[in-house]
């Protein structure tokens, strides 16, 4: 949303709020305002209960929207229980209606905003043709995760891959096939993929990056073939000669935390895989910026499977 204008501004605040910290909120503004109004009717600040409508209903979605509208709505005519003159039961309870059929329709419309908004934003996120993430979520995300790992004391695996023998296919079959060969791969890829784990397609027609948790860097190496292994198994299941050559780069707590250099000490492993015959994997290790210690494992389980095809 546009950050320059005041709702913009507004709704960003709200997203860095934890939903206690928003109820909080709601919940002083709506009793502030309710005892300022009952003391002060001639001041007339009801509209003011509107924009805690608002911000209920963005932040904390559609069922707590409607009951803070229905609240506020409740508040906002307590005035009229006070003695009113003039005021007989059917003109009140016309009036307490109204107010609450107003209050729970603007509910209702900052709800069907936020539905649009956060799916404009899932889509904006993601790769259109393979619902992975895109170059410049996948960066913004991995750069921020390989932090926070750091801070956590955690080892992570950061993979390039790319797919062997795509681009032949995708010109002797056509692009319809290329693109229903990246589409289930990237299907299969996420389905052995942790819910906390990255995927993107990163560059290219054919080229992925993922970054997924691994227990220690001893375990990550086996992590890593055991990732090749299962993608290969995924390659295995579409009816075309494509393999995957995969550069994976272990990253321990004390590693630098540059992403530019770790994700290029990873595409400099995959086409180390990729020169090596392909349908392979390099694994190294981010010890010293710009200059990780690659050792090179081919996936000896995996030999033969590209003659096979």
């Amino acid at each position: 949303m546009n950050s320059h204008l005041p709702v913009g501004r507004l709704a960003n605040r709200l997203e860095t709020l934890s939903r206690e910290g928003t109820w909080w909120m709601i919940l002083i503004a709506m009793a502030a305002l309710t005892v300022t109004d009952r003391q002060r009717p001639e001041l007339g600040i009801v509209p003011l209960y509107i924009p805690i409508i608002c911000a209920a209903a963005w932040k904390l979605g559609e069922r707590a929207g409607y009951f803070v509208a229905l609240i506020a709505a409740l508040m906002a005519t307590l005035v009229y229980f006070d003695g009113t003159p003039g005021l007989s039961g059917p003109v009140m309870t016309v009036r307490v209606a109204f107010r609450v059929i107003t209050y729970l329709f603007i509910a209702a419309i900052i709800t069907s905003f936020r539905r649009s908004y956060d799916r404009e934003l899932f889509h904006a996120h993601q790769d259109r043709m393979t619902g992975a993430l895109n170059k410049e979520v996948f960066h913004q995300r991995c750069a921020k995760a390989i932090e926070d790992a750091g801070h956590a004391g955690q080892t992570l695996l950061l993979v390039i891959l790319d797919l062997d023998d795509f681009k032949a296919v995708n010109s002797r079959q056509g692009h319809l096939i290329g693109d229903e060969v990246l589409r289930s791969f990237a299907k299969g890829a996420s389905t052995i993929m942790r819910r906390e784990d990255l995927i993107g397609r990163i560059g290219g027609d054919d080229e992925f990056a993922l970054l997924v948790r691994v227990p220690s860097v001893g375990e990550g190496h086996d992590f890593a073939l055991e990732i090749h292994a299962r993608l290969s198994a995924v390659l295995g299941g579409i009816p075309y000669p494509v393999t995957c050559s995969m550069g994976a780069l272990l990253i321990p707590p004390e590693a630098p935390r540059d992403i530019t250099e770790l994700l290029h000490a990873a595409d400099q492993a995959m086409y180390r895989a990729k020169k090596a015959g392909k349908n392979a994997i390099f694994v190294g290790r981010a010890d010293v910026p710009g200059m990780p210690a690659v050792d090179r494992l081919f996936a000896q389980r995996l030999e033969g499977f590209a003659a096979s095809r």
